[in-house]
């Protein structure tokens, strides 16, 4: 069962990607019957949800404040569920309908009657998100599925990309796996060129890529990227996205200059949030809009979370 819907299931900073979330699994369940904004804000307005936290506060900061009365609860929980559709409409938007499965309207949303949910992208993102989340499959099953996706997108992007993370949990040490990821992209790998933990699983990088100039000799200056891929909640995204570390890096895989860093999430992150990570931590966030509409196909193993996902009941929103 999928239900017991509370505030920080996503983390604080992605209430309202949960929320669209929500709202997008009841229309799979449902089918053809769509599911109503009335309904999203009366579940705000009876369940006493933080409404100033369904999007990241103007200064950043957590806001614990209530509104008081009934009549001011229900109308803020009437902004709220304008915000979640709006999000909603961000991906209808952005995805369009070659790649949103769902139809969108000022009053509601619903499955589209001609898509095979099974083999969509955006459903096998959404599907890990909720996996996850909802701990409908564990840890170690999906965390690996959606470093291998990040890799697929980035290389369909036109980058050699390498799941170093892959790689770790097949190798006994961190150096072995470092020279193999460097050479399955034309990187040249220096293990002992930058101070690793005594136990390094794998330094902050999950992913790594190159855009190079040269052949199989590698001449000083390249372009690398390194990347951390996590389902985890939204409150670790800030830490999370300064945990590689450029300087240490670009000794580590020969590319002299410092390769670019990027945080991956299979959520949809909001537009102020995505611009506070990407400012605080210098570094690109890539989520579920930006990795969908370049993922051109789903494997067996996204598929067999997509079922896993689609078999659960989901709990109705109900004060």
């Amino acid at each position: 069962m999928i239900g017991g819907l509370e505030p920080d299931t996503y983390g604080q900073y992605a209430r309202a990607s949960l929320l669209a979330d929500y709202v997008e699994l009841l229309a799979l369940k449902r089918k053809g019957r769509g599911v109503r904004k009335s309904i999203v804000a009366d579940f705000l307005a009876d369940n006493d949800w933080n409404l100033e936290l369904i999007d990241l506060p103007a200064d950043g900061q957590p806001d614990d404040g209530l509104t008081t009365t009934s009549s001011e609860r229900r109308d803020d929980a009437g902004l709220a569920a304008s915000i979640v559709f709006d999000q909603i409409a961000e991906r209808h938007d952005v995805l369009t309908q070659q790649s949103y499965p769902f139809d969108v309207s000022a009053h509601g949303i619903s499955l589209r009657s001609d898509f095979d949910h099974e083999s969509s992208p955006y459903v096998a993102a959404l599907a890990i998100t909720v996996a996850h989340a909802f701990d409908v499959l564990p840890l170690e099953q999906v965390a690996p599925l959606f470093e291998r996706m990040v890799t697929t997108v980035l290389r369909r992007r036109g980058l050699r990309s390498v799941c170093l993370a892959e790689i770790r949990r097949s190798r006994h040490s961190f150096d072995g796996a470092l020279i193999d990821a460097c050479e399955a992209v034309g990187l040249k790998a220096a293990p002992n060129a930058a101070p690793t933990l005594t136990h390094a699983h794998d330094e902050g990088v999950d992913v790594l890529c190159h855009l190079g100039w040269d052949g199989p000799t590698l001449r000083a200056g390249t372009w690398g990227f390194i990347g951390q891929a996590t389902v985890g909640r939204s409150d670790t995204w800030p830490r999370k996205i300064k945990e590689p570390s450029p300087s240490s890096w670009a000794r580590r895989i020969g590319t002299r200059i410092r390769p670019l860093p990027f945080l991956a999430v299979p959520h949809h992150v909001g537009q102020r949030m995505m611009e506070k990570l990407t400012v605080d931590g210098d570094a690109v966030v890539l989520d579920r809009l930006r990795l969908v509409r370049f993922k051109e196909s789903v494997d067996g193993d996204e598929q067999e979370v997509i079922r896993a996902v689609a078999g659960e009941e989901v709990e109705p929103l109900v004060g």
